[in-house]
């Protein structure tokens, strides 16, 4: 269910106080398997996202209920995001997963906090230094992106780092397909409209081995369709926009 976070974060309009979307994901032949929700709330100094993802149907049994969510919170200095907390809670009946984040970015050192839980006991409780340092989160970087780069204009393939990417250094790479290559891509995607971008994380999502992600953003720079191409056993997975609410 971490596809559920990695393609609807692409929520990068921050001319607004407050963005809610939710997206409806599908497997192959399965059909639906989950939803996601997101929300975005800022104001002149601070912020806040949050991104919840819960299985239905068949995954929903098959994954004992799986639940996620993830929420970063920080403080906004001309027009970025810094992220000073990051957390990750995954759980389902039978246990629960949780990952704090907090970043110090002047020692440019991130402080982690475990806590697992194993039939509602807890099971280990932990703190540990990350093994590297990087400025964002998965979830500030991507709408942090329109700052770092010009999505529109920007050719090849862009290197960044955040707490969620690649574990052994938290690199994320986007890039902007042209040619041959965005045609192939709006093929895909069934889309002809919008802005292209290839998102690997490094990291097996399933059997994506690296994590690719082929997403299309709407003319408000906001998901509307995102694909990881050719998962084990039942094929592509697609997340879908479902709703969007925009606020002043």
């Amino acid at each position: 269910m971490r596809f559920f976070l990695f393609f609807l974060t692409f929520l990068t309009s921050l001319f607004a106080q407050s963005i809610e979307a939710k997206y409806k994901v599908t497997y192959g032949f399965l059909g639906e398997v989950g939803y996601s929700k997101a929300k975005f709330v800022k104001n002149s100094n601070s912020y806040k996202i949050e991104v919840t993802a819960k299985a239905t149907g068949l995954a929903k049994i098959l994954s004992n209920g799986r639940k996620e969510r993830y929420i970063s919170e920080g403080v906004v200095k001309n027009g970025i995001l810094i992220p000073k907390i990051y957390k990750k809670i995954r759980e389902n009946s039978k246990k629960k997963d949780i990952k704090i984040y907090r970043f110090d970015h002047d020692k440019k050192k991130i402080y982690v906090h475990i806590e697992r839980y194993r039939d509602k006991k807890l099971d280990t409780k932990k703190d540990e230094i990350l093994n590297y340092y990087a400025k964002d989160d998965i979830l500030s970087l991507y709408f942090n992106l329109k700052k770092y780069v010009n999505l529109k204009d920007e050719k090849g393939k862009k290197s960044f780092f955040a707490v969620g990417g690649n574990r052994k250094d938290g690199k994320v790479d986007v890039e902007i397909p042209k040619g041959e290559n965005l045609k192939k891509i709006k093929k895909l995607l069934g889309e002809e409209d919008g802005l292209f971008l290839i998102v690997t994380i490094y990291q097996k999502i399933f059997a994506s081995k690296k994590g690719k992600l082929y997403i299309v953003l709407n003319d408000k720079g906001i998901a509307k369709k995102a694909l990881l191409k050719d998962v084990i056993l039942f094929g592509d997975i697609t997340g879908i926009l479902e709703k969007l609410e925009i606020g002043d």
